[in-house]
């Protein structure tokens, strides 16, 4: 077996490669890791990357936050995970509409705003990787694009991966959330037919269903309305009690509209232990080890070019879609859901609730990542995508092809505090001038979301120009 690629060299290569290329390397390096330490030792790889890297503060591999540069980002990843011995681990991927809050919800269960959010369709542009690590738990977390028409691509001309990844993201996890917007009067009663198809192909991973935003609904009864027809009235299996000659749905008795809010609305159900949560298949398949196969699964889940083309990919994706029946898109939901959870995660309403269903849903297994991580996106991504974000809350008009590109980044050490230059770059003279007009906002938005990410001082150059 090869030896484990010499850290100097990757820092090297990788203002050559692109950062998912450089992830892919240590996706393989990572499990020749343990194989190789006594040879390659683990302090004398952190010695030989601090004597190759003196420009920033010193890394410590324990600090949860987002380190400051790609290099220190990728050291952090290969430091072997600090489980202890009853550790548990849970996959869950988060699908939905376009701008249902699914971005938001991530944000709040993992306490750190990481994910851009903005009020436009479509901020989030491919998966994301999130993890976040608790006692003996750690669940990983993907993110992914809101679930588009399959005639998305031919119609809006938008990428391919913005149609497949929530597919993608869907393949391979322990629990598989809903998230649906209550808010939305014309969508909040019925699941897409898509995102019914993509449900219907991946039936044996457990559902749940997330309804988001009920902060903004004043009448809560009416959302029994909307959990009787996203669950086809069933719900765990079993039939919910409710009226069928009644054109608004209303429990039949007093005492099972009692229990039924009590268990289901307010989420009052004391916590019982989850038994045959996924089927004896799901249980074989999360007992069994997969070195290469953890190692796709982090590669895919963070949305990174694979070895097939996207618009292969693409067909594929349509015709799965196409192979589904007509019985699976019936009705107005989803009859598997597992449980039901009504949060509001700019409120942080409910959030509790639904990070601890996670946690009791983890199985016995070994982390993933250090305690310390908490993405494996490059800091300088995270960093465009606030910029992004803000031009997004800002500006009025689309502004998707106007994507920030870093021209400096360096730490002032008499000043301690980091230096970030952008360029945007754009050739239609009205847009520019409309990003400009708002400029001056954006940098203020920014810096501080910037501070409160990398847990430091920013200072933030943006440069508009055509």
């Amino acid at each position: 077996m090869a030896a484990p690629m010499s850290t100097r060299n990757l820092m090297k290569w990788n203002e050559r490669l692109s950062w998912s290329h450089v992830k892919r390397i240590l996706n393989c390096e990572r499990f020749q890791f343990q194989l190789c330490r006594t040879k390659f030792g683990y302090n004398d790889k952190i010695s030989e990357y601090f004597g190759a890297n003196k420009k920033f503060p010193e890394f410590h591999p324990d600090d949860r936050r987002i380190c400051f540069t790609p290099e220190e980002q990728l050291m952090k990843i290969i430091v072997p995970p600090d489980q202890p011995e009853n550790s548990q681990t849970l996959r869950v991927a988060v699908i939905g509409d376009p701008n249902v809050g699914k971005s938001s919800l991530i944000n709040r269960l993992l306490r750190h705003k990481i994910l851009p959010v903005s009020r436009k369709i479509n901020t989030t542009r491919k998966n994301t990787l999130l993890v976040l690590t608790k006692d003996e738990f750690q669940i990983k977390f993907v993110d992914t694009p809101g679930v588009l028409h399959p005639e998305a691509k031919s119609r809006h001309c938008v990428p391919s991966s913005l149609v497949i990844d929530p597919d993608k993201a869907a393949g391979d996890v322990d629990l598989l959330g809903v998230v649906v917007d209550v808010k939305d009067k014309f969508r909040r009663n019925t699941l897409s037919k898509t995102v019914t198809k993509i449900l219907h192909l991946h039936r044996n991973t457990p559902t749940i269903l997330i309804l988001n935003k009920v902060d903004a609904i004043v009448n809560k009864e009416g959302l029994l309305n909307t959990i009787v027809s996203l669950t086809n009235k069933q719900l765990e299996g079993k039939q919910i009690p409710v009226m069928s000659m009644k054109r608004t749905h209303t429990l039949s008795r007093r005492d099972n509209q009692t229990d039924f809010i009590d268990s289901v609305i307010k989420n009052f159900k004391t916590s019982r232990e989850i038994t045959g949560l996924s089927g004896s298949e799901s249980e074989d398949t999360s007992t069994t080890v997969r070195g290469g196969a953890e190692a796709e699964e982090q590669t895919m889940s963070s949305g990174e070019a694979s070895d097939e083309d996207d618009d292969l990919q693409l067909r594929r994706y349509l015709k799965r879609l196409d192979g589904c029946p007509e019985s699976a898109v019936q009705g107005t939901g989803w009859s598997n859901f597992q449980e039901v959870f009504m949060v509001s995660a700019l409120n942080d309403d409910g959030v509790d609730d639904l990070r601890e269903y996670m946690f009791s849903c983890a199985k016995p297994g070994d982390w993933m990542y250090h305690s310390s991580v908490i993405t494996d996106e490059s800091p300088y991504k995270l960093a465009q995508n606030i910029v992004w974000e803000k031009m997004m809350d800002h500006v009025k008009f689309p502004v998707y092809e106007l994507y920030p590109e870093i021209k400096l980044w360096q730490w002032d050490w008499d000043y301690d505090y980091l230096e970030i230059h952008m360029t945007i770059t754009c050739s239609n003279t009205f847009l520019v001038a409309s990003v400009v007009k708002e400029v001056s906002v954006i940098i203020e938005k920014a810096k501080e979301e910037l501070r409160n990410l990398f847990k430091c001082n920013v200072k933030l150059h943006l440069l508009v120009k055509k």
